[in-house]
């Protein structure tokens, strides 16, 4: 499930979480991290897709009790009554359960919100047209979540804040969870079973090249300091500030160690990647010093790629 740019990420944050220690010898605490990191978004990500039917369980709750008084307000039944015929939420509720007994994240610790974003949600145009439908198709159903994720993930910025706290990699996190909870969705009426993206197994091609970038950074960080001053004249590896370096130190493991991966792929990655986690001028100066250090280990023949169009 996970993309390649999140393994830099998740790589990039257990190398600065190492970088930070005083005993950097034992490597397997920051592997067993980078591991619990990847896990991490799987459950995020289901989690997230569980909010229609924590949200429908919330107004089913309600709508009962409304129903259960003297003189019922049939207002507050009809409001409660939105999301009773999307047997969708339930049914990816379902699958969610079949994948993941246990998670980390629980919408009960979040209950206090609901009411909040129930009464936002039914204010919204979409959730309006939507209540028209007695019975709504699965179609219908399909584009009533859609427009649920795109407000609550997209424009609600309070709703994301919350999630931050949860989940404080949430921010590094969103764009893939968010694509990936559109692959499920689109999937869905179809589906449902296969919409689940499945939990990342420790074998996979991604965790294979998660834990090799780690290692082989960690293993070679000094003879990667060397590298770096001799093409930053007059520049001390010690002054160069912790991200940067630790970015650049990871192309280098790619450069060196990762033959099936492009050295252009390399380079516009891990400056992407400089652009989001790093100080605003960092950009230009580390990819000086990483097409500084292609040419020069192009040049000794260090760099070996296979395939066509690596190089």
């Amino acid at each position: 499930m996970i993309s390649r740019r999140l393994v830099r990420v998740k790589v990039l944050q257990s190398l600065y979480a190492w970088n930070r220690t005083t005993d950097t010898q034992d490597i397997r605490p920051f592997k067993n991290d980078l591991l619990d990191r990847i896990d991490q978004t799987h459950e995020m990500y289901l989690f997230l897709l569980d909010f229609p039917y924590v949200l429908q369980s919330f107004a089913k709750e309600k709508k009962e009790k409304e129903e259960s008084k003297f003189y019922p307000d049939p207002a507050k039944v009809r409001k409660f009554s939105l999301l009773e015929g999307t047997s969708l939420a339930k049914k990816m509720h379902e699958q969610i359960l079949i994948q993941s007994s246990v998670s980390r994240f629980d919408w009960s610790d979040l209950e206090l919100n609901f009411s909040e974003w129930y009464n936002q949600l039914y204010e919204w145009d979409f959730a309006q047209d939507y209540g028209i439908f007695l019975e709504p198709n699965t179609q219908q159903q399909h584009e009533f979540i859609e427009s649920l994720y795109y407000v609550f993930l997209e424009t609600h910025e309070a709703f994301n804040n919350t999630l931050e706290e949860v989940y404080p990699a949430w921010s590094s996190d969103y764009q893939f969870i968010v694509k990936e909870l559109a692959k499920s969705i689109n999937a869905f009426p179809e589906d449902i079973k296969i919409g689940i993206s499945k939990p990342t197994d420790q074998y996979s091609e991604e965790v294979q090249l998660a834990t090799r970038l780690l290692e082989e950074t960690i293993e070679n960080s000094e003879k990667y300091d060397t590298l770096i001053a001799s093409v930053t004249q007059n520049w001390d590896p010690s002054r160069i500030a912790t991200m940067d370096l630790l970015i650049i130190k990871l192309a280098l493991t790619e450069f060196l160690h990762c033959p099936e991966i492009p050295l252009k792929v390399t380079i516009n990655e891990y400056l992407e990647i400089t652009k989001d986690y790093s100080s605003q001028n960092s950009s230009k100066f580390v990819n000086g010093i990483m097409d500084k250090l292609k040419i020069d280990l192009s040049k000794k023949g260090e760099i070996q790629k296979t395939g066509r169009g690596l190089k």
